[in-house]
């Protein structure tokens, strides 16, 4: 198989799964599939070479009609349900989406590295060449030309120095809530004084240096281009966010290109959900081999000077890096997912599946869902969003980053640490199906798919070992008890210009008997 069919055919395997998963299909028979699209009346006939009780089926190579038909079918009958006309606009963007891809796929992931616990961090960054499973675009970066992605795709192993600029001390707007390092030395000495380094990604630093406002705060004095300066980094498996494994803090980036659903800009409103999330994770109990990343804080000239826009395109959010002098590895889950070879072999180093998953959820779930119930904390906890390390093959450490996309209950908050109109604060229901969405439905649906898969074991055995082990965890009732999870409705939001904030449908929960 060609990168170019490999990639049409992960597109078409994605949007099917997600259209199945949406209309509210979600068996799949053996063999043959003969599939009448019911409001256009178009066939689609795929051979299916797995059933997934998660909704991850997988098919045959050849389909009827061919591809580029096929996509036409799905967003014909989407027009259809939905009654929006959108179906060019988002067949550029699946073509976007599949060239890169198949970009990717061309230069092949290369072999784990032996011996640097750094570098192997870094391959599992930076080869997630596919991504999300149940998205219709899930690698377009509109924005990026060729060059740029030759400069800054991290799946084609980029790395780069960053752009740097001077801010004006009366425009910063500093917000600090963990101690570490936020400059590297090398870079501050080179900052003259009455300004503030502001790392800035080179790409994002020759869009906002060609603007009339930007062009306007440098002729007065107010922000300086500096220039790249410091040690390179590279970008992780989010393209923005970036990385020196020697240095305590990675710098989540403003950066104006269309990744997946929505430009990547950081506005502040975020960046306060962020630092008060740190603020309330600084204070929570630990939980033996659970882990989080917190924001030590954010960096941005004051909106209330230069507007909340222009502010969203320089912002930068500060992370803890603890792994500078760490000889353990952490593995971004995602990409353990996608090439499942790295994840089986640890499996099969460790001698025992259900003995794994066993451990697995003890470091993941289980303290994820007493968080919740304890703290009312919910944790964006989905497969880009949790880094897993390995000891023996065993799993010693589970860690979730992006408090962005925490969201905490304010009936279940005692500590009185967030502010009252913090965006940290949700309804519980809301928190609550956004825990279950990214720790349940994404995250454990697809460790148990590949496991399940890819041992031999099989799912169903697998979802009745974890149903097992919760069911010794009394915050894991609730759980239990429901017949049906929540699931990102990612196809028909992105068609229906809802990407950014997107409906839900119910899937059926295997941690259930009742599902």
């Amino acid at each position: 198989m060609t990168p170019l069919d490999a990639a049409r055919h992960a597109t078409r395997r994605a949007l099917l799964n997600a259209y199945l998963r949406e209309t509210g299909v979600h068996a799949a028979p053996g063999g043959e599939w003969r599939i009448t699209l019911p409001r256009t009346r178009r066939l689609l006939t795929v051979e299916v070479r797995h059933r997934c009780a998660s909704g991850q089926h997988d098919y045959a190579e050849a389909t009827r009609p061919g591809h580029e038909e096929f996509v036409a079918a799905l967003l014909a009958e989407l027009a259809a349900l939905t009654g929006h006309d959108d179906a060019g606009e988002l067949a550029a963007r699946i073509g976007n989406s599949t060239a890169r891809a198949a970009r990717y796929l061309a230069r092949g992931r290369p072999p784990p590295p032996c011996g640097d616990p750094h570098a192997l961090t870094r391959h599992a960054e930076q080869t997630l060449l596919l991504g999300h499973p149940f998205h219709p675009t899930p690698k377009s970066a509109e924005g990026f030309d060729d060059a740029d992605l030759r400069r800054y795709a991290p799946e084609l192993g980029a790395e780069f120095v960053p752009y740097y600029l001077g801010l004006a001390r009366e425009l910063v707007l500093d917000v600090r809530v963990a101690e570490g390092a936020w400059v590297p030395e090398e870079v501050e000495a080179r900052v003259p004084p009455g300004y503030a380094a502001l790392p800035a990604h080179p790409w994002q630093a020759r869009y906002l240096l060609a603007r009339p406002d930007v062009a306007g705060l440098v002729e007065r004095g107010a922000l300086l281009p500096l220039g790249p300066l410091g040690r390179p980094v590279y970008p992780t498996s989010s393209v923005r966010t970036v990385c020196d494994p020697a240095f305590p803090a990675s710098w989540k980036l403003p950066l104006h290109v269309r990744i997946t659903n929505f430009v990547r800009n950081n506005p502040i409103e975020q960046l306060r959900r962020a630092t008060d999330a740190t603020v309330l994770v600084r204070q929570l109990p630990a939980h033996t081999g659970f882990g989080v990343l917190r924001e030590t804080g954010f960096r941005a000239p004051d909106p209330a000077v230069v507007g909340e826009d222009l502010a969203a395109e320089l912002a930068v959010l500060y992370r803890e890096n603890p792994f500078t002098g760490d000889p353990r590895a952490p593995r971004v889950l995602a990409s353990l997912l996608e090439d499942p070879a790295g994840l089986v072999e640890c499996v099969r180093e460790a001698g025992d599946v259900a003995e794994w998953l066993r451990r697995y959820l003890a470091i993941s779930l289980r303290p994820l869902l007493s968080l919740f119930f304890t703290e009312g904390i919910a944790f964006e906890a989905h497969v880009q969003n949790s880094l897993l390390c390995t000891e023996g093959g065993w799993p010693s450490r589970f860690w979730v980053r992006d408090l962005e996309g925490a969201a905490v209950s304010a009936r279940r908050l005692t500590r009185d640490v967030i502010p009252a109109g913090s965006p940290l604060r949700y309804d519980d229901a809301e928190a609550w199906l956004r825990l279950r969405y990214h720790a349940v439905t994404n995250q454990l649906g697809h460790v148990v798919h590949v496991l399940g898969r890819y041992t031999g074991t099989g799912e169903h055995r697998l979802w009745a070992v974890a149903r097992e082990a919760l069911a010794e965890v009394p915050e894991a009732a609730a759980l239990l008890d429901d017949p049906v999870l929540p699931a990102k409705a990612n196809l028909i939001s992105r068609f229906t210009g809802r990407g950014e904030r997107p409906s839900y449908v119910d899937v059926p929960n295997p941690l259930s008997e009742r599902s």
